[in-house]
């Protein structure tokens, strides 16, 4: 199935605060194959597919452009990689795309992509971004909830979206 789209623009946005991690740490990707290593691991186990590895990272990390390092978040646990997001932008456009959320499963549930995601709006606004979209799927339903917090709304495409989204909408109580 198609995956559903969603915008965000700066018009009206505000700068979030710098999330407070508690236990955990967000820095940016270094480059190195570590990185890559624990990129996959969340990567691996957030989606429930043994089928990353580090070719798969540079593929899809640079399938829209060389990746910046700096727009590439990582979140750990004592060293222990947990979650991750990639902000990708076009600054011909001026238009970011939020590119592989994901978090692995027993790190769900402590908020990570609610900071993740303001980390991702204020990457946004601190280089001159006017828009954003990601995508993402039906049943991603913690995901979709961080997205509209984040500022994010659905992009109706067509009648099939709107029914998604009204489903969606129902089980989440909007």
């Amino acid at each position: 199935m198609e995956q559903l789209v969603m915008r965000w623009r700066a018009d009206g946005a505000v700068m979030p605060d710098e999330p407070d991690w508690g236990e955990f740490t967000c820095r940016t990707f270094d480059g190195t194959d570590g990185d890559r290593d624990r990129w996959v691991t969340i990567v691996c186990e957030g989606f429930g597919s043994d089928s990353w590895t580090r070719k798969g990272f540079d593929d899809c990390m640079n399938a829209f452009g060389k990746l910046e390092n700096d727009k590439l978040f990582i979140v750990e646990k004592d060293g222990d990689p947990a979650a991750t997001l990639a902000v990708i932008p076009n600054y011909e456009t001026k238009e970011g795309y939020i590119h592989m959320v994901a978090c692995r499963p027993k790190y769900q549930g402590n908020g990570l992509g609610t900071g993740l995601n303001a980390m991702a709006v204020r990457c946004l606004l601190g280089i001159g971004m006017k828009t954003a979209y990601l995508t993402t799927d039906d049943f991603r339903i913690p995901a979709i909830k961080s997205y509209l917090r984040a500022g994010f709304y659905p992009d109706i495409k067509d009648e099939s979206h709107r029914e998604r989204w009204d489903k969606i909408y129902g089980i989440i109580g909007k």
